[in-house]
């Protein structure tokens, strides 16, 4: 039986390596790479979408996991943990408001460590040969997680991060604090918390051997609440996106879209600061194996918010997706991601892990 397994797990290995095979694939589109930081939780956030429409009549349903930890904090909490020697501690409320009672100028300041789950079922079908609409509805998970270890493992291969051997493992704490007082404390693990939807339009306006342009329109209907009192302000979104067929076994995908966005709720109309974005993304996939295309995607978001320098959430970001797509048969393929930050502006998750099972007819 073992011996078995090991057959079918070298053949398995060695069939992406042959020759580009004439069966049809389950064409994924691009990962839909996600930032699960805390703040990008509530508003619309840029997600990199394929450009080829499904076809008329034709759907393409898919069900993804994606799993982030984030440990990031503003510069004036990392310049104390930094200088703790006392060993690893528990952040507590009453810890946090002595905290921010010691700056009253500050106009954001935020502590976020714990891990954030988010699973979704998208549904996309295609009105016309050129038009498509799209519809993502899920739930996502928060607490303390079980990744930190790991982390911190890699990091002691030449990417510390300052400040994580202060605080206890696999903690749950999300803080802000603004004007010196404490706005959010949060230690309460979250369970299958329903999202906002959010409605899609794709339409391709330009289409050649081998590029293929369409305009990106979305809309997040405010239908759900944070926390039991922070939500979206009917989000929206404009932009493009594209394919380019560079070979016959690569193609670069990429677009951009501009983003209004807001959080309502709290004690004040954008009680975060939360700020419009430009986002967009540029990937490569390699289409030379039978059963198997690779994938690099970078993300780039500019600055969540229009304050700093308490906090570095006015800067740009850039995370990458690193993974494959794996065709299981005609119809459907799985998608593997391993998604971290590139910019270490403390603005992004950490690191994230995600899988998508998408089918078509």
């Amino acid at each position: 039986m073992i011996r078995s397994c090991a057959v079918c797990l070298v053949v398995a290995l060695a069939t992406p390596l042959s020759a580009a095979s004439d069966e049809p694939w389950p064409d994924p589109g691009p990962p839909t790479s996600r930032d699960l930081f805390p703040l990008n939780l509530v508003p619309l956030t840029y997600r990199p979408v394929g450009a080829e429409p499904v076809g008329q009549g034709q759907w393409r349903f898919s069900f993804q996991v994606t799993r982030s930890n984030t440990f990031e904090f503003s510069d004036l909490i990392k310049g104390r943990l930094e200088s703790d020697s006392s060993g690893r501690i528990t952040v507590g409320p009453r810890g946090a408001a002595q905290f921010a009672a010691s700056l009253p100028n500050e106009p954001l300041i935020f502590f976020f460590d714990g891990e954030v789950q988010r699973t979704e079922f998208s549904f996309r079908y295609g009105l016309t040969r050129d038009t498509d609409v799209a519809l993502t509805l899920g739930w996502q998970s928060i607490d303390g997680g079980f990744m930190d270890g790991l982390i911190e493992g890699v990091h002691q291969l030449g990417f510390e991060q300052g400040g994580r051997e202060a605080i206890a493992r696999d903690q749950l704490t999300f803080a802000i604090i603004q004007k010196g007082q404490v706005v959010y404390f949060s230690q309460e693990p979250v369970r299958f918390h329903p999202v906002d939807p959010v409605l899609a339009v794709v339409h391709r306006f330009h289409e050649s051997p081998r590029l293929t342009v369409s305009f990106l329109g979305a809309l997040q209907i405010p239908a759900t609440r944070f926390a039991g009192e922070f939500r979206s302000n009917w989000d929206s979104s404009a932009g493009v996106t594209f394919q380019w067929r560079l070979s016959p076994n690569q193609v670069v995908n990429g677009g951009g879209a501009y983003l209004r966005r807001n959080i309502k709720g709290g004690d004040g109309l954008n009680p975060f600061l939360i700020k419009d974005q430009i986002a967009g993304h540029l990937g490569w996939e390699w289409r030379g194996w039978a059963r198997v295309r690779p994938f690099l995607v970078l993300v780039y978001h500019d600055a969540l918010t229009s304050q700093g320098p308490g906090a570095t959430l006015d800067k740009p970001s850039v995370i990458h997706d690193l993974g494959l797509h794996v065709r299981l048969g005609p119809r459907t393929a799985l998608t593997f991601s391993y998604i971290n930050n590139i910019t270490h502006n403390e603005n992004t998750a950490d690191m994230g892990l995600a899988v998508r099972l998408s089918v078509r007819p």
